[in-house]
């Protein structure tokens, strides 16, 4: 299993406060400007160490670690509408399992990324005039943190952000892909020659790099892993496009060993918190589900037994749902410690992204390659987790039906997949359904990527809400809940008030649809 050195120093500064560090170099902006703009390794490395301290805040919002944001972001939206995790706590009868958030969870998502980024990408890019290694490698950490927001709301503003104003044009979510791919491309190319002139010197700034310990040359290979994701993200609707960024992506190298695995440290992991010490979060019934159909072996690593010694998730969509039961030990909690890392991108999803690319012909190798993508995918998940595989890839048994032991929220049976590649002569339809699914077990707990998966595939198969309390006055109504759950969340309020002109252009003309959960994004399935 991987070690991870955790920054305690760096970590408990930023769960005091974000904003502090923001302050704090904004303060000495004078005199941050007076250094040089790309910085010697081999000199004094002030300026980038005093930039460095806004970067750790930054690459949380990857996955945030703060427990307010990780509970309104990763646990509520991502946990849920992914099929990992289950929110227990009624906030009197709201929920997004339920389709009825309040206004202000919907644009929390938005504010919190798009705002806490920007206010210190703004103040990098002036100090470094937008050259260099280190601006280079904001502008990676740039695309991880905007592409969720993307992909959570649609066109936003990305283009035009950068001179310092808030309130600028939306870009359409086709423009955002072609740009954050170029974008990556440049840090991409810039790195690789800041790694060619700089061997063997020490970087100071790593101190701040709280993944990789400043070893570009592993972010230049989890910059090409984005863009291969991305692509594979738009190729339903962007095919040729996504197939020219999908090999060139590879060719310069992907993460492909759990040794480049991408994990941010935690010493009070925000998972754990919200289910062992507020009760507010469980296991989903779907992923318990699948789990256990397939005697699954990394069960003990993603949850914790019930207090009668099984596996068993919860249900969402339960309305009221009460905390006393389904927050208790009858329920699986996640099996997260208080310093589990929080994964960014692991070698496991390389591979299944390899499966469906060639299974699809974007990528040469056909369905015999696809196979073996798959198995490969299977097998370094395996790894990642330190559990052996045993006859796992032989398997013939398909999820099981979830019951609830405490009333009327079983679920129908809902997906016959199995994980053996070939068993049944399994259609082409059923090799990606198999891709998918297991891509989202290995992805586990990244809820916003099986969020987009499930909205671009249909896959991984849920089981839906138990009751849809969607109305027009939450995020709008949502139809056919039963199959496709929620496609986007609807644009903040204080961007209508804040950005009127843009985000109602950015509605009438980009979105392709009215402005609330039940519009798909330009890359989602349209049925």
């Amino acid at each position: 299993m991987k070690q991870y050195r955790f920054k305690t120093t760096i970590i408990v500064a930023m769960s005091i406060c974000f904003v502090v560090l923001f302050a704090s170099c904004t303060g000495n902006f004078e005199e941050l400007n007076t250094h040089p703009t790309n910085p010697d390794p081999t000199k004094d490395m002030t300026e980038a160490e005093r930039v460095g301290t806004l970067i750790p805040s930054m690459l949380y919002l990857i996955h945030n670690f703060q427990e307010n944001q990780n509970q309104m972001i990763e646990q509520m939206v991502g946990g849920q509408y992914g099929g990992y995790f289950a929110t227990t706590n009624n906030w009197q009868g709201t929920n997004f399992g339920t389709f009825n958030p309040p206004a202000n969870w919907v644009e929390y998502p938005f504010n919190t990324l798009f705002t806490k980024f920007y206010s210190n990408y703004l103040t990098i890019k002036e100090v470094t005039e937008g050259k260099g290694y280190v601006f280079s490698w904001v502008n990676i950490i740039r695309v991880a943190v905007m592409l969720r927001v993307t992909d959570t709301y649609g066109p936003i503003p990305y283009s035009k952000m950068g001179g310092g104003q808030f309130a600028v044009e939306y870009d359409s979510v086709e423009d955002i892909y072609h740009k954050m791919i170029d974008d990556l491309d440049e840090s991409i190319n810039a790195l690789t020659v800041f790694l060619e002139e700089n061997k063997g010197k020490k970087i100071p700034i790593a101190e701040f790099d709280l993944i990789y310990d400043g070893d570009f040359s592993k972010w230049v290979r989890f910059a090409n892993s984005l863009k291969f994701r991305m692509a594979v993200r738009i190729a339903n609707v962007d095919t040729d496009y996504a197939k020219v960024v999908m090999t060139k992506a590879i060719a310069a190298g992907v993460i492909e060993s759990n040794g480049d695995n991408a994990f941010l440290p935690t010493t009070d992991n925000p998972y754990y918190k919200a289910s062992n010490d507020w009760g507010d979060l469980a296991m989903n019934a779907m992923i318990s589900a699948y789990m256990n159909g397939y005697n699954d072996p990394r069960r003990s690593v993603y949850m914790l037994k019930t207090a009668d010694d099984v596996y068993r998730g919860v249900r969402i969509g339960i309305p009221n749902i009460n905390k006393g039961i389904y927050g208790t030990a009858q329920y699986s909690k996640p099996a997260f410690k208080k310093d589990s890392p929080l994964l960014v991108y692991c070698a496991a999803e390389t591979f299944f992204l390899k499966a469906e690319a060639a299974l699809q012909g974007w990528i040469p190798g056909g369905t015999s390659q696809s196979k073996i993508y798959y198995e490969q995918g299977i097998t370094t998940s395996m790894e990642q987790h330190g559990v052996a595989i045993g006859t796992y890839l032989a398997g013939t048994t398909s999820a099981t039906r979830y019951n609830d032991p405490n009333g009327n929220v079983n679920a129908p049976s809902f997906s016959s997949i199995t994980v053996s590649w070939d068993n049944g002569s399994a259609t082409t339809t059923m090799k990606l359904e198999k891709i998918i699914t297991q891509k989202w077990l290995a992805n586990y707990p990244l809820g916003f990527e099986a969020w987009a998966d499930h909205r671009r595939t249909g896959y991984p198969q849920m089981i839906t809400a138990q009751s849809n309390l969607s109305s027009a006055n939450s995020i709008g109504s949502i139809t056919n809940s039963k199959t496709r759950l929620v496609r986007r969340l609807p644009y903040p309020v204080s961007e209508y008030s804040g950005n009127t002109q843009n985000v109602e252009a950015a509605v009438a003309n980009l979105l392709g649809g009215a402005d609330t959960g039940a519009t798909d994004l330009w890359w989602a399935r349209k049925n």
